[in-house]
């Protein structure tokens, strides 16, 4: 478990790091572009966003390898950490005043991260139920698709693309559970399925993303992906029986606690003005 989540704090770093490139050249984007995949084609001619986007795609490889050592109910909620770094760089690069907000943010993701690491059992490929599955991915994806459609439809519905959002990049980090499974099964036809799957709905949520952060600031676009995010992938993964767990309270009450802690402390950090400034400027890297 150890080097699922040294792999799971290296995907952490380089998706804040993606984070601080792109999100001054989204809010330079034209509003014209919105909800549309011109914006992502604007985008991709600005080499600092490319270098974000790059990050991301080195994320993605390190976190299913962090699922193939670790349980998504361990390497989720340290993914909550990107929030972590990005406090980081506000106080050093930009000398941003850290103040009980931040504390607080910061002392609940690490209480809720360690608290769920220590409950957490030894790790398990278990194969999910069909049924539940299905069920569970036809209800996220359509969610992320119908907000999609109603943030496109109706100007100025920025928060219905935020929540979309969520739910699009919680698809996915769930559906990179599945694949690690098939991965370490050696079912590679499955494994292209849901690889195929993860670039379409990356790709939505990505859009939905880049589309709030045009017309929003990070600080209120943040705290509502990472509320949706952070534990519903979790929660999908023991609906379906993705992974395995002991119904004794001393297990179960530190996992829920913890993946309390670690969603309250993002969205406090994702609400935090030293956060989004970082998010925002040049001259943070």
């Amino acid at each position: 478990m150890a080097s699922g989540i040294a792999f799971a704090l290296v995907a952490v770093i380089a998706n804040a790091f993606a984070i601080v490139l792109q999100a001054a050249e989204t809010r330079r984007a034209p509003l014209s572009d919105a909800g549309r995949p011109s914006l992502l084609v604007r985008l991709a001619r600005r080499p600092r966003w490319l270098a974000g986007t790059a990050l991301l795609v080195l994320a993605w490889p390190l976190q299913v390898l962090a699922l193939t050592l670790a349980p998504i109910t361990v390497v989720q909620p340290i993914l909550a950490c990107t929030q972590l770094v990005l406090l980081l760089l506000a106080r050093t690069k930009l000398r941003e005043h850290v103040g009980a907000i931040e504390i607080v943010g910061a002392l609940a993701i690490g209480a809720g991260v360690a608290a769920v690491v220590l409950a957490a059992p030894r790790h398990t490929a278990a194969d999910p139920k069909l049924v539940p599955t299905v069920v569970v991915l036809s209800a996220v994806g359509i969610a992320a698709i119908v907000a999609y459609a109603i943030g496109r439809r109706i100007r100025g519905t920025y928060l219905s693309l935020v929540v979309g959002a969520g739910f699009a990049y919680a698809w996915v980090d769930f559906v990179n559970k599945l694949l690690s499974n098939e991965l370490s099964n050696g079912d590679w036809l499955l494994a292209i399925l849901w690889v195929a799957g993860i670039l379409a709905f990356g790709a939505l949520a990505f859009l939905e993303e880049m589309t709030a952060l045009q017309q929003r600031p990070a600080v209120t676009v943040a705290p509502v992906i990472g509320a949706v995010q952070d534990p519903l992938p979790v929660l999908m993964a023991l609906v379906v029986g993705a992974e395995t767990w002991s119904s004794a309270p001393s297990r179960v009450l530190p996992l829920i606690g913890g993946i309390v802690l670690v969603t309250l402390g993002a969205v406090l950090l994702g609400r935090s003005r030293a956060v989004a400034r970082v998010a925002d400027a040049d001259e943070a890297l």
